[in-house]
């Protein structure tokens, strides 16, 4: 693997972060009409072709599917956080080439750079609810966001991370970044699970995906989204052989198509649950839901492994956008929530016409000033905490979510 080919795949995974990250903003925009939130509630009086349907309902849910690309995240940092020490490890190089990975420095480093930024968003989000205090009004959704705790122990819970129980009220988004922290706590753990499980690999896929349907059939939470990071971690572990077997399945005659139906069957399996929701009851709902987790896999894999979608990620947009796709998804919550508050539920697309550029601007300053400098910081840490390793690595640590 060349590495202009190297940056192309890296720099797709980045692009589909952005993308991922625009579309959870855009699910919170929608879910300020009171119709959508409505919808989510249940389906049961959505008329057909309404813009509830299309937004719930039909295949342009992929569009709004904020919660489903939540697991996309997941999944990219299992493989992302999992692949840099395989890539480094004496087992994938020649010890000549292997250094080893430093996890002395890796947990510092990463602890900083993720709590940074997420001590500012929490300190923003609390600045955005005493400039505009939420009164709840304006459909189902907006009602959840009322009355937020702006406590100092709250606060300092979310801004934890770690310290919060339940979904966070100040920043919702951040419950995300609890699976996240846990994850890259236990990295090593995933590391010796992604390389002691390649001889045995779809065994391991398949238990896992049990796992995640045991989950949300249980609602047990761990069971739900760590094995997305999991898989991840498969991925990786894989990376190589796989790279290998796309290259020769593109080579093969109806390779492409075989391709084209896996870029395919990732979204669908992503939003199948809505798409059969108006004939599931329970469990099957439950083990529709649980279909997420193997559409975010291919969703990863498809961009991971497919040189025609990388090439279609390689745009300057989608690669500014994965550059502010964390900062985007800390800023961007109670900035909708205020807007859609200050117009209301009657003129609720005005306050998106207003959030959605706002909050692209305030994540590239949150990115300029906040974030950038967390990974300064967090390479100097990592530096003074590195085990024989007197400087800084010279690449900064990519940006996980």
């Amino acid at each position: 693997m060349s590495r202009d080919n190297s940056r192309t795949r890296m720099g797709g995974l980045d692009a589909l972060r952005g993308v991922a990250a625009v579309i959870v903003l855009v699910h919170h925009v929608s879910m300020t009409a009171p119709s959508i939130s409505a919808a989510y509630t249940s389906s049961a009086d959505v008329a057909v072709f309404s813009p509830a349907w299309w937004v719930t309902l039909s295949p342009l849910k992929i569009l709004f599917a904020g919660p489903e690309f939540v697991l996309v995240f997941f999944v990219l940092s299992g493989f992302v956080l999992v692949l840099t020490p395989l890539r480094r490890l004496q087992w994938t190089r020649p010890a000549a080439e292997a250094p080893g990975y430093d996890w002395l420095a890796y947990y510092p480093r990463r602890i900083v750079r993720l709590a940074i930024p997420v001590v500012v968003s929490v300190g923003l989000a609390a600045a955005w609810i005493l400039l505009v205090p939420r009164t709840g009004a304006g459909g189902a959704w907006m009602a959840k966001q009322g009355s937020p705790d702006l406590g100092i122990g709250n606060l300092l819970r979310e801004a934890s991370i770690l310290g919060f129980t339940g979904r966070p009220d100040v920043n919702p988004p951040l419950w995300s970044l609890a699976w996240e922290m846990w994850f890259s706590l236990l990295l090593p753990i995933g590391v010796i699970f992604a390389v002691a499980t390649r001889r045995w690999t779809l065994a391991w896929v398949a238990l896992l995906l049990a796992t995640s349907t045991a989950g949300y059939l249980l609602k047990i939470e761990p069971l739900m989204y760590l094995p997305a990071f999991g898989l991840g971690a498969l991925l990786a572990a894989n990376h190589g052989s796989l790279l290998a077997w796309s290259t020769r399945l593109v080579s093969r005659r109806g390779g492409t198509l075989v391709w084209a139906a896996i870029a395919v069957l990732g979204p669908v399996l992503l939003i199948a649950y809505w798409l059969l929701r108006p004939a599931l009851t329970e469990p099957w709902n439950s083990v529709a839901l649980s279909l997420r987790v193997p559409g975010a896999v291919l969703i990863v894999a498809t961009v991971a492994l497919w040189p025609p979608v990388q090439r279609m990620l390689s745009g300057r947009l989608l690669a500014w956008l994965g550059t502010i796709s964390f900062s985007l998804y800390l800023v961007h919550f109670p900035i909708v929530v205020t807007f859609a508050q200050l117009f209301g539920p009657e003129h609720w697309w005005w306050g998106a016409l207003v959030s959605v550029p706002l909050s692209l601007v305030l994540a590239q300053l949150m990115y300029r000033w906040v974030e950038l400098p967390a990974q300064t910081l967090a390479g100097r840490v990592g530096a003074r905490f590195s085990a024989g390793h007197p400087r800084p690595e010279a690449v900064r640590q990519r940006r996980e979510l």
